[in-house]
């Protein structure tokens, strides 16, 4: 074999043990993980996610050097979580407390400037999570329909409607509802337990709300009246959220006293 030859094999040789490129692929990019851990407080307390109707934790990166936000999500009762490996560089990092249809119930403030990819995983600073001891209220009633429409055109037939709402652990709860359709308000209801004022039949499509109320179980009673007999009624149990909303219709039967 010549030496040209020899030569000539040698470099083919060469080249294919050579890699054709260096670190090109992103998928030998630096990359790293962000650990996050979290507990939430009520009142001052510490509470659980049960009590306060808390479903996930979302962690939100936003890289600094720009591009899109990446999240992650986390049963709120796990405690802590890891994201998966993301690419290295500087995020400011969002922890965000929600339920589990996703209304918001806390957020803590952004930890700044966190440096992902050395080490591997980079741990949080914990984050307690202050909830607010009041949710909303939003309730609707249901009987035919058409609760206000005579029964001749579909309707249940109500002229006048009562509320009470009492505390499960006792005691009335004295809110005042305001009553709207859409954006309109239509005027108010204050819960009187002892003596319920009889206002004008509420429709099923209006709204019953109350923006601030104590957290926790109550029990609330509908009356529809047909004159002054009460022909409906709704009793049900509601559970407010802390810091959150619960939205419920409540549906209301038909009773069979005199006059109705």
């Amino acid at each position: 074999m010549t030496t040209k030859l020899l030569c000539s094999i040698a470099a083919l040789f060469a080249l294919a043990s050579s890699p054709a490129c260096s670190d090109c692929s992103p998928d030998t990019a630096a990359r790293g993980s962000v650990s996050a851990g979290w507990s939430i407080t009520l009142l001052g307390q510490p509470t659980t996610c049960a009590r306060v109707g808390a479903s996930t934790v979302i962690v939100l990166l936003h890289p600094r050097a720009g591009g899109a936000d990446i999240t992650a999500a986390f049963p709120c009762t796990d405690t802590q979580g890891t994201t998966t490996p993301v690419a290295a560089g500087a995020y400011d990092a969002t922890l965000s407390l929600q339920t589990a249809d996703g209304t918001l119930l806390a957020t803590a403030p952004t930890q700044a400037g966190v440096t992902v990819g050395a080490p591997p995983v980079v741990a949080l600073a914990p984050v307690v999570f202050a909830v607010s001891s009041r949710g909303k209220l939003v309730l609707s009633l249901t009987a035919r329909r058409s609760n206000c429409l005579p029964p001749s055109q579909g309707g249940a037939g109500i002229t006048g409607s009562v509320i009470t709402l009492e505390r499960a652990a006792g005691g009335c709860a004295p809110v005042t509802f305001v009553r709207s359709r859409g954006t309109t308000t239509l005027g108010t209801y204050t819960v009187v337990c002892s003596s319920p004022q009889v206002v004008s039949c509420i429709e099923r499509d209006e709204t019953l709300t109350v923006d601030s109320i104590e957290a926790g179980s109550y029990t609330i009673h509908v009356g529809g009246l047909i004159g002054p007999s009460q022909c409906w009624a709704g009793d049900d149990t509601l559970a407010i959220p802390a810091g959150a909303s619960l939205v419920k219709a409540i549906l209301l039967v038909p009773q069979h006293a005199r006059g109705c």
